[in-house]
């Protein structure tokens, strides 16, 4: 064994070990990997891991997309390929940080580890969308008209889904104490019986987009529960029960219970976009729309991490597989949260050219 495939294998163990121990990756996860790692080794022929360079990341790239395989195409799918450089990606964004490896290879040049932007939505879109773009969105909300007690939940609950991007087990479980309407904060905290992923406390700023309505049908429907008498204990959305009026007629009206699971607002999220004639879109998939908003605009580093701790991820890599400024307090959180528009508004008078545009988005494919 050469000195070069000795010292390869040692920091390929390490960074086995890094996924396993730290990361808690499962041993198939760990072995896709490796096995992405070996096509880079295969394409420069076991060279050091430290010659890394962003001519050869886009050589890497080509060859992938050309190699032969037992496909009918001939050729490796794209989600295959696009699989292959994720994992490469990842594996050269934490050897950039490691001794020995730090002064040799860029974080900047790493990014060049990348399909197409066409080919990237291609890869990850599978044989059926998965998740919707706001125009349809924006047609399921506004298909709503708001004028029964469900109507304003239902219409409610979707919006929240899409400004906030909480998950859908959390949403259900929401309790009336859970928002602040002076700083426009969802707080999702376990203690008070929130279900959020491994029961982390997340608080959450309204994202600011664009179409302010979504906000306002959400705070129309909380104030309209403080107006029924509603405590901090009782749920913002409540489950339904068949009302028997003085005529011995029957209509849906909202109790003060919460729904058990969170079935019944998928449910919701079924009924009325297939109501507004949009195929169904499950509530996690609005989470993944948030992300891929803001992806259209060049995002500093520190914005980034911000809207990561926004939706409650740890790091920051599991929303846009980038790193840094991962010690920020709550208050620089949300300050950033509400300048994004500016940003935005920002983004919009800077000339940047598509290749610089590709190179920086990075599109949410599963949240964590």
């Amino acid at each position: 064994m050469t000195k070069t495939t000795l010292e390869n294998e040692q920091i390929k163990r390490d960074f086995f070990d890094q996924l396993k121990g730290a990361k808690g990756f499962a041993k198939s996860s760990v072995v896709a990997f490796s096995d992405a790692i070996s096509q880079w080794q295969k394409f420069t022929e076991n060279e050091s891991f430290s010659k890394f360079t962003k001519e050869e990341a886009t050589a890497f790239v080509e060859w992938l997309s050309t190699k032969p395989s037992k496909t009918k195409t001939g050729k490796i799918a794209l989600v295959t390929q696009d699989n292959y450089l994720r994992r490469v990606k990842k594996f050269f964004e934490w050897l950039s940080e490691q001794s020995g490896y730090k002064s040799k290879i860029s974080k900047n040049e790493v990014e060049w580890l990348r399909l197409s932007k066409t080919d990237a939505r291609i890869a990850r879109m599978g044989t059926t969308r998965t998740e919707p773009v706001f125009e349809e969105v924006k047609k399921v909300i506004e298909s709503i008209k708001g004028k029964s007690e469900v109507d304003m939940r239902d219409r409610a609950i979707i919006s929240l889904a899409l400004i906030t991007g909480a998950r859908i087990s959390a949403i259900t479980s929401l309790k009336m104490r859970s928002f602040d309407k002076k700083k426009n904060v969802v707080y999702q905290s376990p203690k008070d019986g929130i279900k959020t992923k491994s029961s982390k406390l997340i608080a959450t700023l309204i994202f600011p987009i664009e179409w302010r309505e979504p906000e306002r049908y959400f705070v129309e429907w909380y104030e309209y529960l403080e107006s029924k008498g509603f405590r901090p204990d009782d749920p913002i959305f409540p489950a339904t029960f068949n009302d028997i009026g003085n005529k011995n007629t029957s209509k849906a009206v909202v109790s003060k219970r919460f729904w058990s699971n969170a079935n019944s607002a998928r449910n919701i999220f079924k009924t009325r976009c297939l109501d507004a004639g949009i195929p169904y879109f499950n509530p996690h998939s609005f989470r993944h729309l948030i992300v891929g908003m803001w992806m259209e605009e060049i995002l500093p580093e520190k914005y980034k991490k911000a809207i990561s701790l926004n939706l409650g991820h740890e790091s920051v890599s599991t929303t846009f597989d980038s790193y840094g400024h991962s010690n920020m307090t709550q208050n620089e959180v949300f300050g950033i949260i509400k300048n994004l528009k500016n940003l935005k508004a920002e983004s919009k008078s800077t000339s940047i050219t598509q290749e610089e545009r590709e190179a920086i988005e990075k599109l949410l494919k599963r949240s964590a």
